[in-house]
């Protein structure tokens, strides 16, 4: 979808094009000076598909017909592959310190734009970690709850937990729990006992089942991965049941390690940051754990994050 024409008091009232340019999309948003949105418009011509190149074809495209109003960027777009690297900023991380650290250019028409760095952790204990993206959520949670101290987990593909309070991102871990998933259930073996979509997983018993035996009663994750497999040929597992119960294995797991790397105390604050289905899951998986959580949009805190460090810089 590609943005349509505005009219003379909407363009008059625009201020900056907030964009989410992510691995397969890219959402931009037309902002006014109180951050409220005026249009949006978003593509599948995210940072994977572009290959490198044509950023800028793809960014006017998307804004066409838009006032020619600066532009703040986050996402993949400041990765390697991306419009332009933005360096990463090492955590704690403040939303002071992503506005001082913004990547900023021209682009061939003279529009000033800025893209968020992303954060850095550095540890001796293991081989550090990177977040590209979910930072400026976590600056939209830190702006929505100025209060909130805790735990801040955004699944996915990569999931990232990240400790948060006082207005600063602390230290964080990423877990591959999405792409494991994904490898586990259509490229190994499992994937002749697992049906190829099943549709609500989270709400199979089966789900439920995975997850406490892999938080609650502590099955290894490796060997409780080949029980995918032996029920189907000692019980008759369905494979819709089956992919249920994988899903609860693979998010289980992520929990339970979690939990033993200390990113999750009892009674901790828990939010769950990313998209209605995935946060339903993560949902269910923690009330298994017995872990109070609550979930919210990781697309109106996109926003908020682009916002707050906006006023950071004076764009808006």
């Amino acid at each position: 979808m590609t943005s349509s024409a505005l009219s003379a008091e909407a363009a008059a009232r625009a201020a900056l094009i907030a964009v989410d340019w992510g691995t397969s999309r890219c959402r931009a948003m037309l902002l006014d000076r109180e951050g409220a949105v005026i249009a949006e418009a978003d593509s599948a011509d995210g940072i994977g598909p572009l290959g490198g190149q044509g950023h800028e074809d793809a960014f006017e495209s998307l804004t066409a017909g838009w006032p020619r109003v600066p532009a703040l960027m986050a996402g993949m777009v400041g990765s390697r592959q991306g419009w332009r690297e933005a360096a990463y900023v090492p955590v704690p991380a403040t939303s002071a310190a992503l506005a001082a650290g913004l990547c900023r250019f021209e682009d061939a028409t003279r529009r000033p734009i800025a893209i968020v760095p992303g954060i850095v952790l550095r540890s001796p204990e293991r081989d550090g970690d990177v977040i590209r993206g979910e930072e400026t959520q976590l600056v939209g949670l830190m702006e929505e709850e100025p209060d909130f101290r805790g735990v801040a987990i955004l699944p996915g593909t990569h999931s990232k937990w990240a400790a948060v309070g006082d207005g600063t991102i602390g230290r964080f871990q990423t877990f591959m729990t999405g792409e494991m998933f994904e490898l586990l259930a259509r490229k190994s073996f499992l994937r002749h006992s697992v049906a190829e979509h099943a549709d609500d997983l989270a709400a199979s018993p089966h789900f439920a089942l995975a997850v406490r035996r892999s938080v609650v009663e502590g099955l290894p994750f490796l060997a409780a991965i080949f029980s995918v497999r032996v029920r189907q040929l000692l019980d008759g597992v369905s494979g819709d049941d089956n992919l249920a119960y994988l899903s609860g294995l693979v998010i289980g797991g992520e929990i339970a390690a979690a939990r033993q790397a200390g990113l999750l105390a009892a009674g901790q604050p828990i939010r769950i940051i990313g998209s209605r289905s995935l946060a339903a899951a993560y949902m269910s998986a923690f009330a298994v754990a017995g872990h109070a959580a609550e979930a919210r949009d990781g697309s109106a805190l996109v926003r908020l994050g682009l916002v707050r460090i906006a006023r950071a810089n004076a764009m808006l």
